[in-house]
C-alpha cells in the first residue's frame, strides 16, 4: 500500500478544494460488516457480508481478539490455518501510551489515534491541528494523549484491533489515574477503528468519563459503540471518501480533514465546558 506521507505529496494540491461531510445516523454495507466484525458495535458478526480486501493475516488476527466470529471467518474463508497465539502473529505486547499515573492532571484529556502510516503518536492530518486548537480554546486544560500503537497496513487488515486494545488501556489509564477529567477519544482513518474499539471495551467506569468520541474519516462510519450512547458520537466523513464505505482506498477526500478541526473543536468544547 502506497505510504500516507508519498500520498500526501501526491495530493497536496487538492486539499484546499472543498469537501462535505455527510454524517451518517446507522452504518452502511462495508462499514457495518467490519465495525460489527470487530465486536465495537455489541451486534455478533453472523457473516452479513465478506470483508473487502481481506488477508489470511488479518483473518488470523481477527479471530485472535474476536474469537466469537471465527465460525463465520471459516466460512468465508475456508482452508485458513491460523496461529495459535498473538505473539506467533506477529501482534506487539501490549503497553500504555505515557506513564499516565505520572501525569497532572487537568479538567479535559484527549485520548488521540493517528492514521496509518502516520508518525509520531499524533499523526500530521489531524491530530496536531486539532490539539492546538483545543489548547487555544482552553488554555492549560487540556491533557493530550497520543496512542502509541503501530498504525500499520497489518492494522488495517485486523480492523483496527490491536490498536484498540492499546486504547482500551490508555482510556482506562486515565480515567483511573484523574477520576475527575472529561475524556474525550478521537482518531483518524484507522485511528477511528480504535476509538470505537477501544471505548467499546474499556470499563464501564472509564466510560462514564467518556464525554465525546469524535471520529474523522472513519471505517465504521455510522456504526454504535457497545456501551456508549450514539448521541455523543461525532463523526466528520467528507463525500467521496472511501475509507468512510469501510473500504481503505486513500484520496484527496481522505486527507482533507485538517480543515474540520476547527469544528470538531469547537463541538468538544460545548460538550465538555
Amino acid at each position: 500500500m502506497i505510504s500516507l506521507a508519498i500520498t500526501l505529496a501526491l495530493v497536496a494540491p487538492a486539499l484546499s478544494a472543498p469537501f462535505v461531510n455527510v454524517a451518517r445516523q446507522t452504518c452502511m454495507g462495508q462499514s457495518c460488516v467490519i465495525a460489527d466484525l470487530s465486536g465495537s458495535t455489541g451486534t455478533p458478526y453472523t457473516g452479513n457480508g465478506p470483508v473487502a480486501n481481506s488477508t489470511d493475516a488479518g483473518d488470523c488476527c481477527i479471530i485472535q481478539y474476536n474469537p466469537s466470529a471465527t465460525a463465520e471467518i471459516e466460512k468465508l474463508n475456508p482452508g485458513l490455518t491460523c496461529p495459535a497465539t498473538k505473539r506467533e502473529l506477529g501482534i506487539p505486547q501490549l503497553a500504555t501510551s505515557d506513564n499516565l499515573e505520572k501525569r497532572a492532571c487537568t479538567p479535559y484529556t484527549l485520548i488521540f489515534s493517528r492514521g496509518t502510516s502516520e508518525p509520531g503518536t499524533l499523526g500530521i492530518v489531524v491530530g496536531p491541528s486539532l490539539s492546538a486548537d483545543l489548547e487555544a480554546l482552553d488554555p492549560g486544560q487540556w491533557t493530550i494523549i497520543g496512542v502509541a500503537y503501530d498504525a500499520s497496513d497489518a492494522g488495517d487488515a485486523c480492523l483496527g484491533l490491536p490498536g484498540g486494545a492499546i486504547a482500551t488501556q490508555d482510556i482506562d489509564a486515565a480515567a483511573a489515574a484523574c477520576p475527575d477529567t472529561k475524556i474525550v477519544v478521537s482518531g483518524y482513518s484507522q485511528g477511528a477503528a480504535v476509538s470505537h474499539i477501544g471505548v467499546a471495551n474499556a470499563s464501564p467506569s472509564a466510560v462514564k468519563q467518556v464525554a465525546a468520541v469524535v471520529v474523522f474519516g472513519d471505517p465504521f462510519d455510522g456504526a454504535p459503540i457497545k456501551g456508549f450512547s450514539s448521541s455523543k458520537i461525532k463523526t466528520f466523513c467528507a463525500t467521496g471518501d472511501e475509507v468512510c464505505d469501510g473500504l481503505f482506498v486513500i484520496s484527496a477526500a481522505h486527507l482533507s480533514y485538517g480543515a474540520d478541526t476547527g469544528a470538531a473543536a469547537a463541538y468538544i468544547q460545548s460538550v465538555v465546558a
